[in-house]
């Protein structure tokens, strides 16, 4: 009875908001010259994705998946294009294009890709698709837009042509959230923005789990599981400069966490 416990003995409060349907949890105090809110419930700056805005678009959240890799390894997965036609062929890829179509569908055409404070963006990135969506009719080289957010987080969006979708005139964006767990696993989300309002929830979680089931086994088969930052641990191509701005970007910020 007579123990004063020290100030240390205390249950930690952190800030935290419920937003798009996730909680936020604030775990450092923001440096002074920083707004008091979680991060994007300052002042507004002007929306980076028009799909994820739309107020048109159906919002759902898919997850978690529990992944035996690193959070480095899922995010860069996600940033990459050339394994479309090899482990989403019938879905997000093809082997060869549809009769009367000159080119290859397998290669990856050059894109624009730059690297920010917050991380790097791509655009212009075209790959052919069978089916890019549910709404998807007939196959079309589908146009993608890629913006790392975070260390672990980051956005595609589609624009596919419109004649090759049920429902034109819109844009379609994936986010991921990968929340690394130890330095080789990880848990992952995904939140959709998307134009279906037939679809059932469960309908276009399975499209999503077909997805990520197909990326999941090659993910964790990848040696070693932590993303090697080193520029000469492993090989690049052209195909592959959004992955090496990536890596880059986690160097720069000095990550040590589940890489090598």
């Amino acid at each position: 009875p007579a123990f004063q416990p020290p100030p240390t003995h205390r249950a930690q409060v952190h800030e935290a908001r419920e937003q798009g349907g996730m909680v936020w949890v604030r775990l450092a105090q923001p440096l002074p010259d920083t707004p008091d809110g979680l991060p994007h419930s300052g002042p507004a700056e002007p929306p980076r994705f028009e799909a994820e805005q739309d107020p048109r678009l159906r919002r759902l959240n898919c997850g978690p998946y529990e992944v035996a890799t690193s959070a480095g390894r899922v995010v860069e997965n996600f940033l990459d294009m050339a394994h479309f036609a090899f482990v989403h062929e019938g879905w997000l890829g093809m082997r060869s294009l549809p009769p009367g179509v000159a080119g290859d569908a397998m290669a990856v055409p050059d894109f624009a890709a730059e690297a920010t404070p917050e991380g790097p963006r791509a655009h212009g990135c075209l790959a052919w698709q069978p089916r890019s969506n549910l709404h998807s009719v007939s196959a079309a080289q589908v146009a993608y837009r890629y913006e790392v957010t975070g260390p672990y987080t980051a956005v595609l969006t589609k624009m596919p042509p419109p004649d090759s979708v049920g429902l034109a005139g819109y844009q379609e964006s994936i986010a991921l959230f990968v929340c690394p767990l130890t330095p080789e696993s990880s848990r992952v989300w995904f939140r959709l923005a998307v134009a279906d309002h037939q679809s059932s929830d469960e309908a276009l979680r399975a499209f999503q789990h077909t997805i990520f089931g197909q990326d999941q086994p090659v993910l964790e088969s990848q040696q070693p599981r932590r993303l090697p930052l080193d520029p000469r641990a492993e090989c690049h191509t052209l195909a592959d400069r959004l992955s090496a701005l990536y890596r880059r970007h986690l160097r720069a910020l000095g990550f040590t966490f589940g890489v090598c």
